[in-house]
């Protein structure tokens, strides 16, 4: 029987080492199988590109010229895939180096003759390059962009996994960078993370952990900061955007109603407690 804490512990004794990435790989792909590029996946993320497109035409009745995403992952499909429906560039950016060569490569093939990447490529950001795609590895807090030059910002399930002075940072400076008019639209998984892996858990099971007890499960490599909804709006709110939108996906209240909470939870409004995913959009004010 998969155990969650097994993991935790795993995950958490090889986080502080210098091949994580690798090792956290290997388990994964091994393990829990979440890092294979198979058709549900690929689908999966061609559904978020289009979502988050429709999101930006909604505002503007036409395709953003330059998008960022936040959170690159094992295989870039959401760019190549606003590449594909005619965005005219990406700027995609993680601060671990998970996707590499090979993995950027079968991401390419997945759209068939629609891309075509050159053969040569000795890595992944040299292989998306010529397609309009830049890879960088880094904090986006340093991106390096110019501003006013974004028109879309993106993210699928990666604003979990951000300590919350870190978001408000990246918030701010997606405000630097956000065009007259740019949009944000984000996918957040506010679900405990160890449910996925682990049946015999709620996806509520983390409310019931105050942040003392919670932290020897909440390892670098599989960080959860516990923020609900309205802890999101807020923080993108006070970057200078307004939430325009907002799509909750809730569990089942009486799964909910058998979780003691911890006290930082108990001050949330109970509906708000059940949103486990979570699309949002805002504009810049």
């Amino acid at each position: 029987m998969p155990s969650w804490l097994l993991k935790a512990a795993v995950q958490g004794a090889i986080s502080p080492l210098p091949a994580r990435d690798r090792l956290n790989h290997l388990l994964q792909r091994y393990i829990t199988g979440s890092v294979t590029l198979t058709d549900e996946v690929f689908g999966r993320k061609l559904a978020q590109c289009h979502r988050h497109l429709e999101s930006y035409r909604t505002q503007h009745g036409a395709l953003p010229r330059h998008v960022l995403e936040l959170g690159t992952g094992w295989y870039p499909i959401v760019p190549l895939a606003m590449i594909d429906a005619g965005v005219e560039r990406v700027t995609t950016f993680d601060v671990s180096p998970l996707c590499d060569l090979p993995r950027a490569r079968a991401a390419v093939e997945r759209f068939g003759s629609a891309l075509r990447a050159d053969p040569a490529a000795t890595s992944a950001a040299e292989l998306l390059r010529p397609l309009g795609i830049r890879m960088l590895v880094r904090d986006v807090r340093d991106s390096g962009l110019d501003p006013d030059s974004v028109d879309l910002f993106v993210s699928n399930n990666t604003l979990e996994h951000i300590p919350p002075g870190s978001l408000a940072e990246i918030m701010s400076e997606f405000r630097r960078l956000a065009a007259p008019g740019a949009v944000m639209d984000h996918f957040i998984d506010m679900s405990d993370h160890y449910a996925h892996f682990d049946r015999t858990i709620s996806e509520f099971n983390y409310l019931r952990y105050s942040d003392r007890r919670w932290r020897p499960f909440n390892n670098r490599l599989q960080y959860q900061n516990r923020l609900r909804i309205s802890d999101y709006r807020r923080i993108v709110e006070e970057a200078g955007f307004r939430v325009v939108a907002e799509d909750p996906e809730r569990g089942p209240a009486e799964v909910l109603e058998q979780i003691t909470l911890a006290p930082r939870f108990r001050g949330y409004p109970r509906e708000e407690l059940a949103v486990l995913r979570c699309w949002m959009t805002a504009i810049t004010l």
